[in-house]
């Protein structure tokens, strides 16, 4: 009876746990290598709300704002730079000196970490490529 109880006070707290985020998540890795093809509409989709949610209120396309421009960012930088921006904000802005660079030039503002997945970055980066000129 007593294993039963202790049992299933450790199965109510890891519940309470993983519920709370107090589980820490797995360390993002940096992407390394994205393989690009056409343009995938779905991916394009996706990554359309998560600019008008997550990124909008400091990127427009063609005016700067907050931060950078975003239309041609494809064109000038790499996929991976790209994703590990969306993906690994923090790291890149603590190691990065391109990403230095930028935050100074616009004012010391940092970028904040939208947390998205790595599925939602690269969502955004195929978005990012679809409105490129």
């Amino acid at each position: 009876m007593t294993r039963k109880i202790v049992v299933g006070a450790f199965l109510l707290i890891g519940f309470l746990l993983i519920n709370m985020n107090a589980v820490a998540a797995p360390p993002k890795v940096m992407i390394t290598k994205v393989e690009l093809g056409t343009v995938n509409p779905k991916m394009v989709n996706d990554g359309k709300g998560l600019y008008t949610s997550k990124c909008v209120a400091c990127h427009d396309l063609d005016q700067k704002k907050i931060g950078p421009t975003l239309r041609n960012v494809t064109k000038e930088r790499s996929p991976e730079y790209i994703m590990n921006v969306i993906y690994n904000t923090t790291k890149m802005q603590k190691n990065d000196p391109t990403f230095k660079g930028l935050v100074v030039k616009f004012k010391n503002v940092p970028m904040p970490d939208p947390n998205l997945t790595e599925a939602q970055s690269r969502s955004l980066l195929e978005y990012l490529r679809s409105v490129a000129k």
